[in-house]
């Protein structure tokens, strides 16, 4: 068995996916230890992209497996062709244009057989530049969280701090995902949660690694930063509806629902909007109806939520209050504008809206 899968998503990522492999063949953990395994996402380059997958698995065919698939599934169906294949004993996600320190996973995999963690989140380094040489910075938040007992995974759910939500910087025991058959949203942008929310709740030890080991490619052509948003400005949040359905499948709801009815609020519903209004998109009298009702339908009590009540950060308070205000609105044509230019004025104060 190998001691590490990496799954990479690829769609025309001929031009720069030569940094994301050469930086894996070269990892302290030893090339025999780890798999890679490519995941052609219906790349539409002319075969450059499906070429360059095929050059990297007739030089590496011990190390590198070539999938390729027929159907574009974006980002979240192409990972979870990636963990259908993968053997090794942990497994990670890189994007095809960012990068891993060469030593990110001896230290992540070191980390998590120490302490036996089902996950290991480690930090993450954001460049600008794709030639420009990254040295590892070491933090002092090293940090372990055992999580057998319910109370703790409560308030772990709603801990932001350790890298929480995004897939990419972490190291994930692949038996578990197996196990609980756990897997991405496809077709959506903002898939994230729809995997990474199930794991921390099946968890029982995370270890948060400070040490930037993961290499944040700022692309001005990224998923979230290209000018479709009109088109995608809804896929955030019907991941989180796809994603609450699926945890009640799970019997996963009635013990912790307080805090995933909380989550559910601030980044399905808030980070939705924030982005939205960030990016310039504007919502209709239809629209806003759209967006209440599916606050009544699917966190009727949201208002009585012990988190929404006790919040103290004086800007998340600001906020909390501006989405439950929208609700009450009558959705004539003054309550429409005056909704949006709130949205528009807060949204842009937006600080927690992370890019996954």
């Amino acid at each position: 068995m190998k001691k590490v899968s990496v799954v990479i998503p690829c769609y025309n990522a001929a031009g720069y996916l030569d940094k994301c492999i050469e930086q894996l063949l070269n990892q302290t953990i030893g090339i025999d230890n780890i798999e890679i395994i490519l995941v052609d996402d219906a790349s539409t380059d002319g075969e450059e992209t499906r070429n360059l997958i095929r050059k990297y698995e007739e030089q590496f065919p011990n190390t590198v497996l070539a999938v390729f698939l027929e159907e574009n599934m974006r980002q979240g169906g192409a990972r979870n062709a990636g963990v259908f294949y993968a053997k090794g004993e942990y497994l990670t996600f890189c994007d095809a244009d960012d990068w891993l320190l060469e030593e990110a996973l001896e230290h992540a995999y070191d980390t998590a057989k120490k302490y036996n963690a089902d996950i290991v989140a480690f930090a993450r380094k954001e460049t600008g530049e794709r030639d420009v040489h990254v040295s590892l910075e070491k933090g002092s938040g090293n940090k372990f969280f055992e999580l057998s007992e319910v109370e703790k995974k409560r308030k772990f759910l709603l801990n932001m701090d350790e890298e929480g939500y995004s897939s990419q910087n972490k190291l994930f025991r692949l038996s578990l995902l197996h196990e609980k058959h756990i897997a991405f949203a496809e077709h959506l942008i903002m898939e994230e949660p729809s995997f990474v929310l199930p794991v921390r709740l099946y968890a029982e030890r995370y270890y948060y690694l400070d040490e930037k080991l993961y290499v944040y490619y700022l692309s001005t052509g990224s998923t979230l930063r290209s000018g479709d948003w009109e088109k995608r400005k809804w896929d955030n949040l019907q991941v989180w509806v796809s994603l609450i359905e699926d945890l009640r499948n799970r019997d996963l709801l009635f013990v912790y629902w307080q805090e995933i009815e909380y989550l559910f609020f601030t980044m399905g519903l808030g980070w939705s909007l924030a982005m939205m209004f960030q990016r310039g998109c504007i919502l209709n009298g239809e629209e806003w109806k759209i967006f209440a009702n599916i606050v009544y339908q699917m966190i009727p009590t949201i208002r009585e939520n012990p988190y929404v009540k006790k919040e103290s950060h004086p800007f998340n308070q600001a906020w909390n209050s501006l989405l439950l205000a929208v609700l009450d609105m009558e959705f004539s044509d003054a309550d429409v504008a005056a909704a949006n230019r709130a949205m528009i004025e807060s949204a842009q104060a937006f600080s927690a809206c992370p890019v996954f």
